[in-house]
């Protein structure tokens, strides 16, 4: 359970980093999905299998902890 925490505590600090660095991102990475990880993109592709593929195999012991996020050029808007 523990090992869980930490590893909950670990996204979720790379979730808070891409949120406080989105504007910047959206320079560099648009319409993207983006992986960060230590508080820097650790990598990006327009495809998410294809970037989910390489995360998977390059970084297998830390994968749970790595934040993905699509970094959209325009802002969607939700009609609920």
């Amino acid at each position: 359970m523990e090992a869980l925490l930490h590893t909950l505590s670990i996204y979720g600090e790379n979730s808070r980093w891409i949120r406080e660095h989105y504007e910047e991102l959206k320079k560099t990475f648009k319409d993207e999905w983006i992986a960060a990880m230590d508080g820097k993109v650790i990598d990006h592709d327009k495809d998410l299998v294809r970037l989910v593929e390489r995360l998977r195999k390059k970084y297998p012991e830390k994968y749970e902890q790595i934040a993905v996020e699509f970094i959209a050029s325009k802002e969607v808007e939700l009609i609920l």
